[in-house]
C-alpha cells in the first residue's frame, strides 16, 4: 500500500488562516453591531454605549455620545429598521489597531439615515464600536425647515407688498392668542414707519436654525427660526421669522417675527 502524503503550499495555508481570523473578526463584529442598533431601537443608550470600545470616548465623552444618541431619536423618532448594506472593511495596520467598518442604511420614524459604524478589535478578541456616523436623508425635520422658508419668503412679500392681512394669515392660532390680528398688523405698521417700507430682501440661507420638540412662546412643538435680510428705507435689517408645528404631522405655521 503507498502512502499518500496531503501537500499544502505555505501561502495557501497563511491564506486559509488568514480567511479564518478575517471571517472570526467578521462575525464578532457583525453581532456586536446587530446588537448595538437593537439599543438603539429600545432606546436603551446606556446598553449601546457598553458596547463600545473605550477610545471611542478619548475625543468625545460618554455624555456626548449620550446627547448625540438622544438628539439623533429626537429629530427622527423611533428605529423602524437597520439594514446592513456593505461588507466588512478590515484594516489592520491603523493606529488604533484592526479595525472593520461597516455601513447600515436605517429607516427612522421620521426619516432616513445612512449610518457608517467602525469597529476596534480589544485585547481580549471583542469588536466594539469606536466610531459612528450617520447622514440624514427624506426627514421631516428639513421638510418643516424647508416649508417655513416657503413660508416666509410668502408672508414678506404680503409686507413688501403692503398686504398685512395676506401676512397675518401665515400666523397659527398660538400666535394670535398671544398677539391679536390687530395689534399684529400694528406691529408691521410701526416696523414699515420707523425702519422703512421693504424695498428687497433676500433669505440667510447657511442660518436657519430648528429646535424640535421644543418650548417656546406658541407652547411645546418643532420651531424653525428663518432669517432675512431685508433692505428697508434704504439700510440694511437683519429680521427673524419663527415658525411652529405641534408635531410631524400638523401643518407649518408663523409664529413670531422680530428685527435683530
Amino acid at each position: 500500500m503507498t502512502a499518500t502524503r496531503l501537500f499544502i503550499p505555505a501561502l495557501l495555508l497563511i491564506t486559509l488562516l488568514t480567511s479564518c481570523g478575517a471571517s472570526e473578526l467578521n462575525s464578532k463584529a457583525e453581532q456586536t453591531a446587530q446588537a448595538f442598533y437593537s439599543n438603539l431601537q429600545k432606546k436603551d443608550y446606556a446598553a449601546a454605549m457598553a458596547l463600545c470600545s473605550s477610545k471611542a470616548f478619548g475625543v468625545s465623552t460618554k455624555r456626548d455620545w449620550l446627547n448625540s444618541l438622544e438628539a439623533n431619536a429626537g429629530l427622527l423618532g423611533d428605529i423602524k429598521s437597520f439594514t446592513k448594506t456593505s461588507g466588512f472593511n478590515i484594516e489592520t495596520s491603523t493606529s488604533n489597531g484592526t479595525t472593520i467598518i461597516t455601513v447600515y442604511d436605517v429607516q427612522w420614524q421620521y426619516g432616513k439615515s445612512k449610518d457608517s459604524v467602525m469597529l476596534v478589535k480589544e485585547k481580549d478578541g471583542s469588536m466594539k464600536i469606536y466610531k459612528y456616523t450617520w447622514k440624514h436623508s427624506d426627514t421631516k425635520y428639513v421638510a418643516g425647515l424647508n416649508e417655513s422658508e416657503r413660508q416666509a419668503i410668502q408672508y414678506i412679500d404680503a409686507i413688501k407688498a403692503g398686504n398685512y392681512d395676506s401676512a397675518i394669515s401665515f400666523c397659527s392660532k398660538e400666535a394670535l392668542a398671544v398677539t391679536p390680528k390687530e395689534k399684529w398688523a400694528a406691529f408691521l405698521q410701526r416696523a414699515s414707519d420707523n425702519l422703512g417700507v421693504v424695498s428687497s430682501y433676500q433669505l440667510v440661507k447657511d442660518s436657519a436654525a430648528y429646535t424640535i420638540a421644543g418650548t417656546g412662546q406658541a407652547g411645546k412643538g418643532n420651531y424653525y427660526d428663518i432669517f432675512i435680510r431685508s433692505n428697508r428705507g434704504g439700510n440694511k435689517q437683519l429680521e427673524k421669522i419663527v415658525f411652529f408645528q405641534k408635531d410631524y404631522n400638523e401643518r407649518v405655521q408663523l409664529a413670531g417675527h422680530y428685527f435683530l
